[in-house]
């Protein structure tokens, strides 16, 4: 009888301990569960560093092909060198000599051996080597120049602070102060159709002219932020951004204008476009942001690094490069996902 019972008991704490480690590898396996989900890591991002050998706060990019490129800026903190080139598609960049004591914000290449800069003092300088020397072109103002673009080889137009907006008929070797009854500060321009152009600036602003720049009409205003890049993907669709992650959108040639659905507060400073649904987002705190559907959606690029982001160019849907503060490069050549 006592052997019986002392059977049972053997019986029952083996059950007890069947039940247990069942209850523990259960709980094991699903903290390994639990612990693969919260150790998934970051997609790596597909945007890489380029070494710029420079600390300047670079403004502008500008690509004449898949290989040839130019950045530009201002000197921080104590760097003179404010044009910079590359010929190996940015895997090298190397500094090229500039005139007067400029700093840049824009640098504009029509053909691999045509381009302009312009930033401080109201000057607008040209190159027609490639970069290999520069010279100044006179203009009427002293005010700083914002960007710079053009039609064709003639026709130009720059803009910049005060309001300021300049034409030139004749490649730049003149240019003329157009009346456009804002003091606002203009930011970015965007060439259109033949001869149209857009023009977007502080306060919401955006000005249209459909005559080279001869003269301009303000658009109606839908945000009170600053708008410091605009674009067109083609005659009738366009999109600009600014402060406060500021994001809008026309399909009818600017006649009404819509806000986009922000992805975030951080401010865009530059956008562009490599097709009619395919556009990229840059600004402050490295960000970069990429719609592949018209802006109906966005995504945010991982992040590779947190310096501010002046501007963003695609030379075509695969390769493209992002400048910013520090003499901060990036780029691509997969789509920038």
């Amino acid at each position: 009888m006592n052997g019986n019972i002392f059977h049972k008991k053997m019986i029952q704490i083996g059950s007890y301990f069947l039940i247990f480690w069942m209850l523990l590898t259960m709980l094991i396996i699903g903290c390994k569960k639990d612990e693969e989900i919260v150790s998934t890591q970051e997609p790596v991002s597909n945007w890489i560093v380029q070494s710029s050998n420079i600390t300047n706060n670079l403004k502008s990019v500008c690509f004449v092909n898949e290989f040839t490129g130019y950045a530009a800026g201002n000197s921080f903190p104590n760097d003179t060198n404010k044009i910079i080139k590359t010929t190996n598609g940015g895997l090298n960049w190397f500094r090229k000599q500039s005139v007067d004591s400029l700093s840049f914000n824009c640098i504009y290449f029509r053909d691999v051996n045509t381009g302009y800069a312009a930033g401080s003092k109201g000057k607008i300088i040209r190159t027609t080597n490639g970069g290999d020397s520069w010279s100044v072109l006179p203009t009427p103002v002293t005010d700083i120049i914002n960007d710079i673009r053009f039609f064709d080889p003639q026709k130009g137009i720059a803009s910049g602070y005060s309001g300021v907006i300049l034409t030139t008929s004749n490649g730049g070797d003149t240019w003329q102060l157009i009346s456009t009854q804002t003091q606002a500060g203009l930011y970015s321009i965007s060439i259109n159709s033949p001869g149209e152009a857009f023009v977007c600036g502080d306060g919401g602003l955006i000005l249209y002219s459909n005559n080279y720049g001869a003269s301009w009409v303000v658009q109606p205003a839908i945000t009170i932020y600053s708008l410091k890049s605009i674009s067109f993907v083609n005659a009738n669709t366009g999109y600009s951004c600014g402060q406060h992650g500021t994001i809008i959108k026309t399909t009818n040639k600017g006649a009404n204008w819509s806000a986009l659905t922000t992805p975030t507060t951080t401010e865009f400073t530059s956008l562009f476009f490599t097709d009619d649904n395919t556009g990229f987002f840059t600004g402050d705190y490295g960000s970069i942001h990429k719609t592949k559907d018209g802006g109906n959606t966005f995504r945010k690029v991982s992040a590779v690094t947190v310096n501010y982001l002046r501007k963003v160019y695609f030379i075509d849907s695969s390769k493209g490069w992002v400048v910013g503060e520090y003499g901060t490069i990036l780029s691509t050549i997969n789509g920038g996902d």
